[in-house]
């Protein structure tokens, strides 16, 4: 229990929670430093209220911030199994934790573990926010966008009065009296407010709508997803059922599940027509049907794993770089990946496996990402004797249906991306 604590106050020595705690100590020192001269608490009643909520808002901001890193999303066990066998075909199998995926749970590659009901992870934190801290990370952005209003007032009031300090020189009242570093820390704070203000609001904004239709980043992907996948099965004469998202329980009892939950962030509060499995069924269909779009491909050049390849691969790969974080792999000639997101220059998938290999994988030895982007010039697609074509009905039942290519031979489609 120890260890688990202190590897917990480890997460605090990370460049994201020490890059805000230095802005937070600059900006508080330099609102202090000048509310001092500009609004004395000593000088009546409402200045010592104003000094006070100074006090406050920072105290209560650090302790939600440091609660969210400290308590920590909340991770499902490893090995975790469902309490009846017969459930387990309804569940996602993780590798990593050698267990099932509970419902709204997702496996965090930075943390190496499955977290229950995650939103994302957040590098500000070194943690992921999920289904134990989210209201401690909403806390933190609340009490931190006040602070922020409160010294962006102090601060450029006193700037203001810095500036035109001559005015009240003929009126004989001088408050603010600026030297060179209170000047440069004062236009260096308000800028940080300023920028640190805006990422704030678009994350709660993001918060908001989370709680408030009490479906997180992830999910509402998934229903994107679940309303695509309708629309083109539909078109295809192959319809499937409406998908209901399950945990959406009306705007008042979102907001209470969120701060007062009543789930044990494994079993969670459905609305009517919808079970625990509603949301994992539609799930596993798209994992079906995102494996019956697989492609296959051959590397015939050596992929670094490098995030800017201007080298290897050349200008264009470098700056038509994927939007997203996922990692980049390493692949040497001859090896297999099953492709599953192509772009123009880059591809994305997962990299198959020698049995070395997997054996290795078994025993959390084997080292590298196995799974990310690559350059597209890199490899070249490889197509079977065979093409199935997999139709994914709504309960996540496969049906195949082969199509034989009389006297086809084995085929291979090079898509080469021209260096710069």
């Amino acid at each position: 229990m120890f260890c688990d604590w202190l590897f917990e106050l480890r997460r605090f020595l990370h460049w994201g929670p020490v890059i805000v705690f230095s802005l937070m100590a600059g900006v508080t020192g330099t609102t202090v430093y000048l509310n001092e001269m500009w609004w004395p608490p000593q000088e009546s009643f409402y200045a010592a209220i104003n000094f006070v909520s100074i006090v406050f808002l920072n105290l209560i901001t650090l302790y939600h911030f440091g609660m969210s890193i400290v308590v920590g999303p909340g991770l499902l066990p490893k090995h975790w199994r469902p309490n009846y066998p017969e459930e387990e075909q309804f569940l996602q199998y993780c590798k990593v934790c050698e267990g099932y995926k509970a419902p709204r749970a997702h496996h965090c590659r930075r943390c190496n573990r499955c977290v229950l009901r995650m939103d994302h992870h957040c590098p500000w934190i070194n943690n992921c926010i999920g289904w134990a801290n989210q209201a401690n990370f909403f806390y933190f952005l609340f009490f931190f966008m006040l602070g922020s209003i409160q010294s962006a007032v102090i601060i450029g009031s006193s700037f203001y009065d810095g500036i035109y300090r001559r005015a009240y020189l003929q009126q004989g009242d001088i408050r603010v009296i600026f030297t060179l570093r209170s000047a440069v820390a004062c236009v260096y704070s308000l800028g940080v407010i300023v920028g640190v203000f805006l990422a704030t609001l678009k994350l709660m904004q993001m918060q908001i709508k989370t709680i408030m239709w009490n479906c997180n980043e992830i999910e509402c992907w998934i229903v994107k997803k679940a309303e695509f996948r309708r629309y083109m099965n539909g078109s295809n004469g192959r319809p499937i059922p409406t998908f209901d998202y399950p945990y959406d329980l009306g705007v008042w009892r979102n907001i209470l599940e969120f701060f007062n939950p009543s789930s044990d962030g494994i079993n969670w509060p459905v609305r009517p027509g919808s079970d625990q499995y509603t949301m994992t069924r539609e799930q596993l269909a798209q994992k079906l049907e995102k494996r019956a779009r697989t492609r296959t491909y051959k590397c015939v050049a050596p992929a670094t794993g490098y995030w800017l390849p201007i080298l290897s691969q050349g200008l264009m790969v470098t700056v038509c770089l994927p939007c997203a974080d996922d990692p980049r792999i390493v692949l040497k000639i001859g090896d297999l990946v099953h492709v599953t997101r192509i772009q123009d220059y880059w591809l994305y998938g997962e990299r198959v496996l020698s049995k070395k290999e997997q054996k290795l994988q078994k025993k959390h030895q084997l080292k590298g990402h196995i799974r990310g982007w690559f350059p597209r010039c890199c490899a070249v697609e490889s197509l079977d004797d065979e093409e199935v074509d997999l139709t994914v009905g709504d309960t996540g039942q496969v049906h195949e249906q082969k199509k034989t290519q009389v006297g086809s031979k084995a085929k291979k489609r090079c898509r080469k991306c021209c260096h710069n």
